[in-house]
């Protein structure tokens, strides 16, 4: 392990671009290559091969932050949630409809019956303590990051990290908004992942899933792993993948991701759906996202999907059973901390 890792490190240091680290593309594709490529694809199991819980929390409670399961050997804050930036997330596509931008607002998100509720909905009265209009399209998330100030500042160099980990298992088990013109995702993101200077080793936005196949014919997802931020620089690498199970059945599914020093490993409702080492793997911490996005009058989604018009008549809820978070002793030694990377965050995009 240490000798893949020092040359994905000094390839990363080497090189301004993600040329020399494997698995960097643009390419978005259903290839299965990645089942022979020697990647472990088994689920770890909690208490052997070094695996131990960090949290495990089904809000139990009324509230975020109430009822969490705290592993033994967890040190750090036990305010680890809080509600997604309370800013616009995306502007209209039609500057004469500005009523067509998608906001994030606290006042979307609620704990009830056992799962964190993120509510979707189109508004003409909508009230809150923050910067959002009357009429609008509102939505929100929950996740492990407060941005401190103004909430659009939202691109990293504003981050408290309430709970972020290098490497681990990822797994939480939600039900889908049914409704078109939006998606749910789950996802880690890093504060330096804006800076376009080792790849994806300085950070990398891990998408586990994100829910824009419900109009598909057949049951589809999408696994993504994006570096080097959002502009000029930006690589990528992505994969959709043809499922058995419905997904946008209206039941509970699992979503998860083993993150090691070498790779990572998607899964879904317990099977592996992809594995990659895109970027040549993050070692910094992450802080987890869990989010619902609506389309901004476009009626397109993530991984080149049209999605379909957003009606907001009615609530698409999106449910959040669980989360639950492990860690590997045997992955500490290869955490990097953010401030060894140099350059600095791409701001503009």
């Amino acid at each position: 392990m240490k000798k893949i890792i020092s040359a994905l490190l000094a390839g990363a240091v080497a090189v301004a671009g993600c040329a020399a680290l494997a698995g960097c593309s643009n390419a978005e594709s259903s290839d299965n290559t990645w089942k022979d490529a020697g990647y472990d694809l088994s689920l770890p199991v909690l208490g052997q091969d070094g695996w131990y819980m960090v949290f495990e929390d089904e809000f139990e409670g009324d509230a975020l932050n109430q009822n969490i399961q705290f592993g033994e050997r967890y040190t750090g804050s036990k305010e680890i949630w809080t509600t997604s930036p309370h800013a616009i997330r995306w502007e209209s596509n039609d500057a004469d409809k500005p009523e067509q931008a998608c906001w994030w607002c606290p006042e979307m998100v609620e704990v009830k019956d056992g799962n964190a509720i993120v509510h979707s909905r189109y508004e003409t009265d909508h009230e809150c303590d923050g910067d959002c209009p009357a009429e609008g399209r509102f939505t929100g998330g929950i996740e492990t990051r407060r941005v401190v100030g103004d909430a659009n500042d939202n691109k990293g160099s504003s981050d408290e990290l309430l709970f972020a980990q290098a490497f681990g298992y990822f797994e939480t088990r939600v039900k889908f908004p049914d409704a078109d013109g939006m998606w749910s995702a789950f996802w880690l993101q890093s504060s330096n992942m804006r800076k376009p200077a080792a790849a994806g080793v300085d950070g990398t936005e891990i998408d586990v899933y994100e829910s824009a196949f419900r109009r598909s014919k057949s049951s589809k997802m999408g696994h993504a792993l994006l570096w080097n931020g959002y502009g000029e620089y930006a690589q990528s690498e992505a994969v959709i993948q043809d499922l058995e199970q419905d997904l946008y059945d209206g039941e509970y599914h699992t979503f998860a991701l083993k993150w090691t020093p070498e790779y990572y490993v998607f899964y879904i409702d317990g099977e592996a759906t992809w594995a990659s080492m895109g970027g040549g793997v993050s070692h910094v911490k992450e802080f987890l996202r869990l989010t619902c996005e609506i389309d901004a009058g476009d009626e397109w989604g993530p991984h080149g999907q049209k999605i379909g018009a957003f009606d907001g008549t009615e609530d698409a809820p999106f449910y959040i059973d669980y989360v639950k978070v492990w860690q590997n002793e045997n992955y500490a030694a290869y955490e990097i901390s953010d401030d060894c990377f140099a350059g600095t965050l791409d701001m503009a995009n």
